[in-house]
């Protein structure tokens, strides 16, 4: 909390010399702070997120805005495959999960872009990260606006435990793409996306070199790698264990929320409350 210091001593013997006396400036300073903090509330609380809604309970209970996503998350009788991780509070419907179970992936997206299929191993990375952004109502914090047919918001940096990205590295990065980015750049023309004209294959290692590379930069940087004794996104948990990524969200939350209280007092405030304090001390 932000709070105005009542100086004491000579800066008040000042005060009283031109005029103002210390118990008005005081007064003044109280109803300042008052204001100050309905103020602080209208300036800087529609800044704590990129979503419309700065309600903590919402922004735990957030299902991305998608053409397969639910409106928020209810629980499952049944997800298939991998995605049943998040049967008991979910943003995806058994129907989705059929989809990916049948089709291997959704929205026409071939992972297997490059004419050979991706080994098992690797796929089930894939199918897990779909699982998660189709399923997860974890995502609140992280969610911004975009423009696309298959959804109007996406997910930004969203911190992944490093551990997770290193076993899916391990088993994908012999796999062959052509593009380090595949939210952007392939060829759609055919209903389904193929390498663009002069993008030839390469293996994972050739294209991304790297882990942190590769899981930052496949997805258009959706994940952000971060150590795991940092509190980071599962995509892999024990569902009888609890969902492990709601105390991730909610200090996600309790952090936005504290940078934009004090910190936050910086030109555009500051003008403001200069402007209240002219008035003030005119009207009295």
């Amino acid at each position: 909390m932000c709070e105005a210091k009542e100086e004491q001593g000579s800066d008040s013997i000042g005060l009283q010399k031109h005029g103002v006396g210390a118990h008005r400036l005081i007064a003044v300073i109280r109803q300042m702070h008052s204001t100050a903090s309905l103020l602080l509330l209208f300036i800087l609380v529609p800044s704590i997120s990129s979503r419309k809604s700065t309600n903590p309970v919402e922004l735990l209970n957030t299902c991305v805005k998608g053409i397969k996503h639910k409106s928020f998350p209810t629980p499952e009788d049944k997800l298939h495959n991998q995605c049943f991780l998040w049967q008991d509070r979910s943003c995806c419907t058994t129907n989705t999960t059929l989809d990916i179970k049948i089709n291997g992936g959704l929205y026409n997206f071939n992972w297997n872009h490059c004419g050979k299929a991706l080994q098992p191993e690797c796929a089930r990375h894939f199918v897990q990260d779909l699982c998660f952004y189709e399923c997860s109502p974890n995502l609140g914090p992280w969610l911004v606006d975009v423009n696309m047919k298959i959804r109007s918001e996406k997910a930004v940096h969203v911190p992944l435990c490093r551990s997770e990205c290193d076993h899916w590295w391990e088993d994908c990065k012999e796999e062959l793409t052509c593009l380090d980015n595949w939210g952007k750049g392939f060829n759609w023309t055919t209903g389904t996306n193929t390498c663009p004209t002069g993008k030839h294959c390469h293996r994972f290692q050739e294209v991304f070199h790297d882990a942190k590379s590769f899981c930052e930069q496949v997805w258009d940087y959706s994940w952000v790698v971060v150590p795991d004794d940092e509190l980071c996104m599962k995509l892999w948990f024990t569902p009888s264990e609890g969902n492990p990524n709601e105390v991730v969200a909610r200090a996600k939350i309790a952090d936005m929320i504290n940078n934009s209280s004090c910190p936050a007092l910086h030109t555009r405030l500051v003008q403001v409350l200069l402007l209240l304090c002219m008035w003030l001390l005119w009207q009295h």
